[in-house]
């Protein structure tokens, strides 16, 4: 886009967008402050007064006004007038300074995006539709009612973003990441998506929907096949037993999950329950949300992840503020621990909850084990205060950590030492130990959790956990592929939440092979040197039975 001002508009009109624009964020940011102020207090409030104080700069919006002068739009005013206040700033070691930073940041997505109108709404669905969008964040998919989207076509993203494990959660086929799609489709086009093999057919010809139709009927002879196995434990030939549960963020997974047969909830993103409204939820509000989802479970354990936000999941209630480098950023455990009001209220919910089933805590992105003893130290701080207020629950409740990044791989013993539980966040892991972003459609094909060096980060984060006598979870999409959580149960993993649509596909591929035979696998996996040569290995590996349930993409 050039921000350049057009020859027939003027400066002053140019001023008046500018000062319409200001006027937009202040009364955002003035209605978001008093929903912080309701919900947590006039001190927490004031986190956004930098913010406010921004927008009234004088010196700052002289700088603006002075580019607009220029002949700069006023977009690109403010964002030049942004990066030159950014510089003096910038100085190593000044933590006040750096938090100023991203205030500045902030106003500046805000401004920007008030100046180019786009706080654009989702439509609202009445009809079964295919959803095509050329990106779709988490809060609006949390927004969609996802019992009409037939479909998803996403131009951004890849296999592993956050739309993407929701469609294949719900079984919903999804195809993300081509790039210009959205360009090429009308609003009532004909859609043929064929989401495993990642291709949008847009007025699809007889033939095409004949095999199309073809192709659905196989797959759901398939799935009738796979549901016969509900009641029947995930267990090899020879007999060990592999805990085998769904990860869900909606709750209309949970019915889904249970009927595919799951064995509890092995992952619920706590963060939908976030979303789905503009304030920071009560904790009388998480307690009846944690509640509804205990009681949908009478059998099994729910294990519910702390807020895990940051990264491509921006808290609206927060002030959403976009970090250059996200992944980087203020996500997962260094979110919670930098606001412990927010921490604190989910704790007493889920403390709370305890008393209405069999429940587990786990930490996301914990990365040290400082990090894992700060969260040790809030949940005494509300043990303590729910024990003063004579609320009853279950203070020995497990408390587990996400294995995400290299640095807890590296600390898994340490960490093992002061927790209950492992569970691999295998989507972020993969990223962080290859270096790739896995939302980057140009480089989020080699985001491949069977790379050697994700499998042998596993391996030792096994090793140490069982050494220290706890148990290994996996809850990435590395356990809804068939190929893939064969090596996890020969790597040693004690239970698989895989998404799900896949639960009954993964029971059946972990009964096909004995514990031996998985083990065999793995090790031979773990002396390979490229993604490729494990996938080939193992299709080359698979016994028929098996095979005829592998997924192509890996």
């Amino acid at each position: 886009m050039d921000w350049r001002r057009k020859p027939d508009i003027g400066v002053d009109a140019e001023n008046e967008r500018l000062d319409s624009a200001l006027r937009a964020t202040g009364e955002e940011l003035l209605e978001l402050q008093g929903q912080l102020q309701a919900r947590l207090g006039r001190d927490h409030a004031t986190i956004l007064d930098a913010q406010l104080l921004i927008l009234e700069d004088e010196d700052f919006l002289a700088a603006v006004r002075a580019g607009i002068a220029e002949g700069l739009g006023a977009e690109m005013a403010f964002t030049r007038s942004m990066a030159e206040a950014l510089i003096p700033l910038d100085l190593p070691g000044d933590a006040l300074f750096r938090e100023r930073m991203v205030d500045f940041r902030d106003v500046e997505q805000r401004v920007v995006r008030a100046l180019r109108g786009s706080a654009e709404q989702l439509p609202r669905l009445t009809e079964p539709t295919i959803f095509v969008a050329q990106e779709l964040t988490p809060s609006q998919t949390a927004a969609l009612d996802l019992s009409l989207v037939q479909a998803f076509v996403i131009d951004e993203g890849g296999h592993t973003g956050h739309t993407a494990i929701i469609a294949r959660s719900l079984g919903v086929p999804a195809v993300i990441g081509l790039k210009d799609v959205c360009s090429k489709i009308a609003s009532g086009d004909a859609l043929a998506i064929d989401g495993s093999r990642g291709q949008v057919h847009i007025e699809p010809d007889a033939a095409t929907l004949r095999r199309f139709t073809v192709r659905i009927a196989r797959r759901k002879q398939a799935e009738e096949r796979l549901l016969t196995m509900r009641e029947v434990p995930a267990e090899t030939t020879d007999g060990h037993r592999i805990e085998l549960s769904a990860n869900i963020e909606l709750p209309q997974e949970i019915d889904l999950a249970l009927a595919n047969g799951a064995h509890g909830i092995g992952l619920v993103r706590t963060e939908y329950f976030y979303f789905q409204t503009a304030h920071l939820p009560s904790e009388d509000e998480q307690l009846a949300s944690y509640r509804q989802v205990l009681d949908s479970v009478p059998e099994g354990e729910v294990i519910f992840r702390a807020l895990d936000v940051g990264g491509d999941k921006l808290l609206a209630a927060m002030g959403g503020v976009r970090e250059y480098n996200p992944f980087l950023g203020v996500r997962g455990a260094r979110f919670l621990l930098r606001n412990p009001e927010i921490l604190q209220t989910q704790l007493r919910a889920l403390y709370r909850a305890t008393v209405h089933g069999a429940m587990k805590i786990m930490f996301p992105m914990v990365c040290d084990l400082e990090e894992l003893r700060a969260f040790h130290s809030h949940c005494e701080v509300v043990r303590d205060a729910l024990t003063r207020e004579g609320v009853e629950f279950d203070p020995d409740v497990d408390l587990g950590v996400m294995i995400e990044t290299p640095s807890a791989v590296a600390m898994a013993k340490e960490l093992a030492q002061e927790c209950d539980f492992f569970s691999l966040g295998t989507n972020d892991l993969t990223q962080y130990v290859l270096a790739v972003d896995r939302t980057n459609p140009r480089v989020s094909h080699l985001a491949r959790p069977h790379h050697p060096a994700v499998l042998r980060a596993i391996h030792d984060t096994v090793e140490a956990a069982h050494e220290a006598g706890i148990w290994v979870g996996c809850c990435g999409e590395m356990g809804s592929h068939p190929l893939w959580a064969i090596l996890l149960v020969g790597l040693g993993v004690d239970e698989i939440s895989a998404n799900a649509a896949a639960v009954p596909m993964i029971k059946k591929v972990i009964r096909s092979v004995s514990l031996d035979q998985a083990r065999t696998w793995a090790a031979e996996a773990l002396t390979l040197k490229t993604p490729h040569e494990v996938e080939r290995f193992m299709r080359a590996s698979s016994n028929r039975q098996l095979r005829e349930f592998l997924v192509s993409g890996g």
